[in-house]
């Protein structure tokens, strides 16, 4: 099983399906993230309490998966490579935030200028302004 490492300064462009020999597409040694439908995740974030005591809140839930990568050009497989988009948190997928741009991407390698989202990456769910952080890629 051979990973796909791409390394440096490396702008991806166009319509492109990369393919690892059994492995992951990789930036540099982490994973690159790709978007997943809900019932899968990414990682967590604090959870939203709303609406506010005392009622109950809606949705608890920590996990939170990308549902939308601002880029749908160049895959991993079938998924798209996110390089920033819209997640979503909740048991059940009901509080919405963004991608923030990568700090994990030294190279950096981009897609349409934009750096690749890897594990280890961040994200903010508008709600409660908490950080969700990307702890597996979805490969």
């Amino acid at each position: 099983m051979a990973d796909l490492v791409l390394k440096g300064k490396l702008e991806l462009h166009g319509l492109l399906t990369l393919k690892a020999s059994g492995g992951k597409v990789k930036v540099d040694a982490n994973e690159a993230l790709v978007e997943l439908t809900p019932g899968q995740q990414h990682g967590t974030a604090p959870p939203v309490i709303m609406p506010p005591p005392p009622a109950s809140p809606l949705d608890t839930g920590p996990n939170v998966v990308i549902i939308n990568s601002f880029n749908k050009t160049v895959k991993a497989g079938t998924k798209a490579v996110v390089t920033q988009g819209i997640l979503m948190q909740g048991n059940t997928p009901t509080w919405p935030g963004m991608v923030l741009p990568s700090q994990n991407n030294s190279g950096p390698v981009t897609i349409n200028h934009i750096p690749i989202n890897v594990v280890g990456d961040q994200g903010v769910v508008f709600p409660s302004g908490g950080s969700a952080n990307f702890n597996t890629s979805g490969q």
